[in-house]
């Protein structure tokens, strides 16, 4: 079948999580035989991609933040729909909403994930707020199957749009780096393994950067707090005990920046299941993690909570005074029993090939 995945920026993975399932689902259902059509983004062309049933369809879109998307995923479903006559179409998110009863009238199968509710980050205004309601309310009503990657936003379908949903979590690679890897992050940032705790997230308020950071300072700890995202090396920092790498996209030096932390913080509110959670679970690191239903379905037991600055600052200081009782053992058991169970690649891609026929 000829299958399109609509909604991410592009592949290969460069920007985040949706861009990585893209990825991983369009080489996946590739190998089930499936021709995959991965539509992205212009500035993707310079970025070398070769797989013999995956074409890239480049669609241009508005510079404008949140028109992006949306213009994209509606361009691209026309292009879709007239062109590529795709027989599946999977989108990412919700902003082909508009224009989403066009493949439905055509006959093509429609599948989407919803994602993280966009619209209730505070980020935008109350008119693209309604906006994205919108688009959320549209995407669903016209599509055949609702995906969801936490049970808690399939809950959230079901109370607001009375509509039945297939919960398919994201899985995560194993994070495997070489020594050099780690020698070389180590030296740039001045670090030593278990000296410091770990973010790894986009700069927006709902990812709470401003508490973990005032959280990790009002406590009396004396190991570092590493950032990684989208800010620039350094920047803004207001101790030098907060440190800004700046974008890692060289898998393996993150990989070793995980592995050899003493703690993960995890200040995501908003969205689902979180692929940053599920790589620090694949890393073993104990999580320290912003109090939200998303967050405890992935953790449950196995996670340690805070709601505000002070929480984190004294969970902090319970975590220095006791992290040798701590079971992690017991906590390192149950990372692997839901990798293995759940968070699992291979289970992932065979719920969408499933969904595609």
């Amino acid at each position: 079948m000829k299958v399109a995945i609509i909604g991410c920026r592009g592949i290969p993975a460069r920007y985040g999580g949706f861009e990585t399932f893209a990825e991983v689902l369009a080489q996946g259902l590739a190998e089930f035989g499936h021709e995959v059509f991965v539509f992205s983004l212009p500035e993707f062309q310079r970025i070398p991609f070769s797989h013999p049933k995956i074409k890239r369809v480049f669609i241009k879109a508005s510079k404008i933040s949140f028109l992006e998307k949306v213009s994209m995923s509606s361009f691209s479903i026309l292009h879709s729909a007239f062109s590529e006559r795709n027989d599946v179409i999977i989108f990412l998110g919700v902003s082909g909403g508009l224009v989403m009863w066009l493949p439905k009238i055509l006959g093509t199968r429609t599948l989407v994930n919803v994602d993280g509710l966009e619209w209730k980050r505070s980020r935008w205004g109350g008119f693209i707020k309604f906006a994205l309601k919108t688009l959320e309310r549209l995407a669903v009503k016209w599509s055949d199957v609702v995906v969801a990657d936490s049970v808690a936003i399939g809950e959230y379908v079901v109370s607001e749009y009375s509509k039945k949903y297939e919960f398919i979590p994201y899985g995560v690679d194993a994070c495997s780096y070489q020594p050099e890897d780690w020698l070389q992050v180590k030296d740039k940032h001045q670090l030593e393994r278990n000296g410091y705790y770990l973010i790894v997230g986009r700069h927006v308020p709902e990812n709470n950067f401003d508490i973990s950071i005032r959280g990790f300072l009002q406590s009396t700890s004396r190991k570092k707090l590493v950032i990684v995202s989208n800010l620039k090396e350094m920047e803004k920092s207001p101790s030098e005990r907060v440190i800004f790498t700046g974008p890692i996209y060289d898998r393996p030096k993150l990989y070793a920046l995980r592995a050899n932390a003493f703690a993960y913080v995890h200040g995501h509110s908003v969205g689902g299941t979180n692929p940053s959670l599920l790589e620090a679970i694949s890393s073993k690191n104990v999580v320290l993690a912003y109090d939200v239903p998303y967050n405890r379905e992935v953790l449950n037991e196995y996670g340690y909570y805070y709601k505000d600055e002070n929480e984190l600052s004294k969970l902090i200081g319970f975590m220095e005074k006791y992290f040798r009782e701590i079971d992690k053992a017991k906590i390192f058991d149950f990372y692997e029993k839901i990798l293995e169970e759940k968070y699992n690649w291979d289970i992932v891609i065979r719920k969408y090939e499933q969904l595609v026929h």
